[in-house]
């Protein structure tokens, strides 16, 4: 009989292929013309570069999951990682162009955090497939080094921060949503049964997409997750309401997905009013740009608050509502 492995980790799992991505037809459907035109290219014997392809998009909505199966489907030999934040170093960046060769993914999350140098370096690479190194000892003479034909994938949540010449020689342009209910739901699905967790009915499923806030990274890293650990805290191996309320309620996550924090940024507004930015950052101890970047976009996108001409934010009927309801079941 075959023994069945049940999974602890809801990143245990692999996406190879981009037909296992739900919810992002457009960047599928995209992704897909090209990868079958640079195989056609190929099988007719004609040289073929794929890409250079930008993920753009929210934080948490599948590019990295993406270019990863990009690189699978390619079948290419070596995947270079790395992160914009981290390639402050010109040599860093070099080095990593010369060592990439024809079979070669090179991944640059968050993109826009590499300098003006670095980025210059990139551009020379995409658009002449050479790297100008200068020769030691010399200010003036560089060293012109020709470049392999590799893959090159960028990510970035904020592209208008690279440079527009960066940006434009870019060939495949990949833009992600947020995701609907219904894509969330199939995803959490999909990934449950990758790792073999049983769920006691669809309402587990609906709920854990519900809280998850339109982003697949928060439904499987966290909701799903947490409520696998309460399953098998138990010694059982299926997700039923119980267990999701129970987790929910370590998480402090409502209905709506929101936590504390948000819950309590909401509350401010129903009891002052119309409040200016520089109040609410002061009452939550918060600097006022992790407000406006972390708390306020998705409180914006669904339509809790909204912002007066003078910047004063306000709470809507909405929200009014929702906080209602949770003090009533409080």
């Amino acid at each position: 009989m075959e023994q069945r492995t049940i999974g602890t980790d809801v990143n245990q799992v692999e996406i190879l292929s981009l037909s296992k991505i739900h919810g992002q037809r457009k960047v599928t459907d995209l992704l897909r013309v090209n990868l079958d035109a640079y195989f056609q290219s190929r099988s007719m014997g004609n040289p073929s570069t794929f890409g250079p392809v930008l993920l753009a998009g929210p934080p948490g909505t599948g590019k990295t999951l993406t270019a990863k199966a990009i690189h699978a489907e390619l079948a290419n030999l070596s995947l270079i990682e790395t992160n914009g934040e981290m390639l402050s170093d010109a040599q860093e960046l070099i080095s990593i162009l010369l060592s990439a060769t024809a079979d070669t993914t090179v991944f640059i999350d968050e993109c826009q955090g590499m300098n003006a140098r670095c980025q210059h370096i990139l551009l020379t690479a995409l658009s002449e497939k050479v790297l100008y190194v200068p020769q030691r000892g010399s200010t003036r003479s560089q060293r012109v080094i020709p470049l392999e034909n590799f893959t090159l994938i960028l990510a970035t949540t904020h592209e208008y921060c690279l440079h527009d010449a960066l940006r434009n020689r870019v060939r495949i342009y990949c833009r992600f949503e947020r995701y609907a209910l219904e894509d969330l739901i199939e995803i959490i699905r999909q990934r449950a049964l990758a790792l073999r967790w049983e769920v006691e009915s669809e309402e587990v499923l609906v709920e854990i997409a519900r809280r998850s806030k339109k982003t697949p990274r928060i439904a499987l890293n966290r909701n799903l997750q947490m409520c696998w650990n309460v399953c098998s805290s138990q010694g059982r191996s299926v997700i039923t309401m119980h267990d999701l309320h129970q987790a929910f309620s370590l998480l402090d996550i409502c209905p709506f997905g929101l936590d504390e924090l948000e819950r309590d940024y909401l509350t401010i507004l129903r009891e002052n009013g119309p409040t200016p930015l520089n109040v609410i950052a002061s009452k939550l101890a918060l600097p006022s740009q992790t407000i406006r970047t972390v708390l306020e976009p998705y409180l914006l996108m669904e339509g809790l608050i909204t912002k007066e001409k003078k910047s004063h934010r306000v709470i809507t009927a909405k929200a009014e509502e929702h906080l209602k309801r949770l003090d009533e079941e409080a």
